[in-house]
């Protein structure tokens, strides 16, 4: 269980330094398309769609497991914080298992959607361009799927009552 966790833990760290690659690449991309436009008159072509389809999906779908990991997603905890210690922590444990079934069924979903567009080569034209953009619906089945095993490992610790302090919330004490 430990092995998993830990190449779970490091496939996270890989997947969320790509997202925070592809954020500063969109940055770099966007500041030389208006440097273009303003400075020759000409923009790069499909700025647009790369973006769209391809960094922001990065930077957005690959790090939600590592949200998870480090216990950084927004929490509305309204009736929760009123529960004892050890029911908050039940309640969290087969929440792990429920987000692993949405995430699973979301990848299998965009999985179909993925495959679809792969057969069918989707693309985008944006100007006098073909922009390829059927490898980018796979990027949201990663990202899904490495959240949705991620979790589902986590219930398997619950389950199992090996469950462990997340580390982010010692930090911020």
């Amino acid at each position: 269980m430990d092995y998993l966790e830990r190449v779970i833990s490091r496939i996270n760290t890989i997947v969320t330094f790509l997202g925070g690659l592809a954020i500063s690449l969109m940055m770099i991309h966007i500041t030389l398309d208006i440097l273009a436009r303003f400075l020759f008159n000409t923009p790069l072509p499909g700025t647009i769609t790369i973006v769209a389809h391809y960094y922001m999906l990065i930077a957005i779908f690959l790090p939600l497991a590592y949200a998870e990991q480090t216990n950084s997603s927004i929490a509305v905890e309204i009736v929760t914080t009123k529960f004892s210690q050890r029911i908050q922590q039940r309640f969290n444990g087969w929440t792990h298992l429920l987000i692993s079934i949405t995430a699973f069924l979301m990848t299998s979903e965009a999985f179909n959607v993925a495959v679809k567009n792969y057969r069918s080569n989707t693309s985008v034209m944006q100007g006098d361009y073909t922009i390829i953009t059927w490898p980018s619906y796979f990027i949201l089945c990663a990202g899904t799927f490495l959240l949705g095993t991620y979790c589902l490992l986590r219930f398997i610790t619950f389950v199992v009552g090996k469950a462990r302090p997340v580390a982010v919330e010692a930090a911020h004490v």
